[in-house]
């Protein structure tokens, strides 16, 4: 009993000390942000933390009292404005939210990926401040994600690193905070128009789909801030909007893609939203200051300043696997512009159902002729389509006809108010769909947000305004909201229950670590490696560890306090 009460304390405390973060930032960049959802502020703690964590690491481990320092700040912050902006209510329902959400935060088995690399990176956050060129020791720490440094962050005394997990409920928490807060919202309810509509889909998706959120990894966390970009453009562009709120708006916009490139470097493309609203609104002179000229843009570049320097920290490069991003002759720890294409070839190949058993690309020589034009499609549509893809289309497309049966009402036409900049909206996401499916077509890397978004803004537009009477609207969106949030506890229980049974269930409900043999290794200038002996992942080992399938071929220097490794073939200049 003490462990569950533990997790749900330090949970209510990490959240509401990322609010605390996403109050300072918002307070920062725009007075007006400070008046918007608790969801959205969360997000912006979220990057605020990011970029503490970046520049810290850089300085100084992030231990148990680096992380107390930091969160007593983050706290003070909240009690400050939970005060100033009474808060009462707002805060009531999201720490009633958590605890409607709070299933997905028990698990005993975590993805492959926790254990092989997620895990380990994040711990060693904790043991030491950043060190350059570990990217050399294996495959794990090329793989950067924005993530690992939040994670690093809420390694707390006693829970220890029990709450890695968590980042993904904690994103879940706030984008279902800014739908409720939207469907919740008297003035959209009555308008019904297809932001609302989308907002509604988008709740009931994610709930329903995104259960085993803890399972997720990196992936999903991204995909769920994306989902929230879509509605965010189409009330941008709304026709009555007043100048405060539109720049408010287009602020959250650019901060939110920050976050998520962070999160997942891949999803630099989502930048295209901006450039949307570069082109629509480029004779307008307060969007052009706003988005060159602000503190917004400030804090945006020097994210990206941070995000590219801890990544050259690990493998030299600003993008990995971007061959044109790294600095192979320059920078003594980068791995080299032929590995770095190898690990690129593989990732399109395994995305494009090449890399898995059933259909399986074996000889190198063939991976490229196998990725080019749509030589891939026949075997991802047998490997990967027909096995996973299609689940989560089906999904899709049922929740979409079931809204149109439950809410469609004849309609004469569309409403003259309409915007057919929204077309324009649904024209990006075509470009960004179309992107995905000819180079990365897995769901990881963005199928979950862009099927989804794909069809739910056809469906909200379809939707829109429909002529359906008040009583029976609250009836079905209130039965929605609640059915949503049943499936996603139901779904949990049940996989709970099969965990217990088949893993080990003695750390319940802390994740189960088990504990392997371990080998010390002093390199040079007595720089100690561990060096996992049983098992190929790390798990919990202390670091810099190197599992089974990692590289001890290595040499070390220490380079103005940081340790530099760097294969053996390469010199220090």
């Amino acid at each position: 009993m003490v462990k569950y009460f533990l997790l749900y304390f330090y949970l209510i405390l990490i959240i509401s000390s990322i609010l605390g973060y996403g109050f300072l930032l918002a307070q920062f960049l725009n007075k007006n942000l400070l008046k918007y959802n608790l969801g959205y502020i969360g997000i912006l703690g979220l990057l605020a933390l990011v970029i503490l964590s970046y520049t810290t690491i850089f300085f100084i481990k992030h231990s148990y009292h680096h992380n107390l320092i930091v969160h007593a700040i983050g706290l003070i912050s909240f009690a400050f404005f939970f005060f100033k902006l009474k808060l009462n209510k707002d805060y009531i329902l999201l720490i009633i939210l958590i605890f409607l959400l709070s299933s997905s935060l028990f698990i005993l088995k975590n993805h492959d990926d926790f254990s092989y690399y997620h895990l380990t990176y994040s711990l060693g956050l904790t043991e030491n401040k950043i060190q350059l060129g570990l990217g050399n020791i294996g495959h794990g720490p090329r793989h950067h994600s924005s993530v690992f440094y939040l994670n690093s962050l809420i390694f707390l005394p006693y829970i220890k690193f029990y709450l890695f997990h968590s980042i993904g409920l904690i994103t879940l928490t706030f984008v279902n905070f800014i739908c409720l807060g939207f469907i919740l919202d008297k003035k959209e309810f009555k308008s019904f128009d297809h932001a609302y509509i989308f907002y509604l889909l988008v709740f009931t998706y994610i709930n329903v789909k995104f259960y085993r959120i803890s399972e997720y990894g990196t992936d999903i966390a991204a995909q769920l801030i994306v989902l929230i970009l879509i509605p965010l453009s189409l009330l941008a562009i709304r026709k009555k909007i007043s100048k405060f709120e539109f720049e408010s708006n287009i602020q959250l916009l650019i901060l939110l893609i920050c976050y998520v490139i962070t999160v997942k470097p891949y999803f630099v493309v989502y930048s295209l939203f901006l450039f949307l609203f570069l082109i629509l609104f480029y004779k307008k002179n307060y969007f052009i200051k706003l988005f060159f000229l602000s503190r917004t843009t400030i804090i945006a570049a020097f994210t990206f300043v941070l995000f590219s320097l801890v990544n050259l920290s690990y493998t030299g490069c600003i993008v990995y696997p971007l061959k044109e991003t790294c600095f192979s002759q320059k920078i003594p720890w980068s791995l080299s512009q032929k590995e770095v294409q190898k690990m690129k070839v593989w990732f399109e190949l395994w995305s494009k159902g090449g890399a898995s058993p059933p259909h399986r690309v074996e000889k190198r020589k063939e991976y490229k002729e196998y990725i080019e034009g749509f030589n891939w499609l026949k075997g991802w549509t047998d490997t990967y389509f027909f096995n996973k893809g299609l689940e989560n289309l089906l999904s899709i497309l049922f929740l979409s006809v079931l809204f149109i049966i439950i809410f469609y009402r004849n309609k004469k036409k569309f409403p003259e108010s309409f915007n057919k900049n929204i077309y324009k909206v649904l024209f990006v996401i075509l470009i960004l769909f179309s992107e995905w499916f000819y180079k990365h077509p897995t769901l990881r890397y963005g199928g979950y947000s862009l099927l989804a978004s794909l069809v739910f803004l056809p469906t909200s537009l379809f939707l829109s305004n429909s002529p359906i009477n008040k009583k029976t609207k609250k009836k079905i969106v209130a039965t929605l909201v609640i059915t949503s949030l049943l499936i996603f506890n139901a779904r949990n229980i049940k996989r709970i229950d099969k965990e217990i049974k088949v893993y080990n269930s003695s750390s319940f409900p802390f994740f189960y670590v088990p504990k392997g043999d371990s080998e010390l290794i002093s390199l040079d200038e007595n720089i100690k490696v561990y060096f996992h002996k049983n098992i190929d992942a790390c798990w919990a080992t202390k670091t810099p560890c190197v599992g089974g399938s990692g590289d001890l071929n290595l040499k070390v220097k220490k380079i103005l306090g940081f340790n530099v490794f760097l294969a053996k073939n390469k010199k220090l200049k």
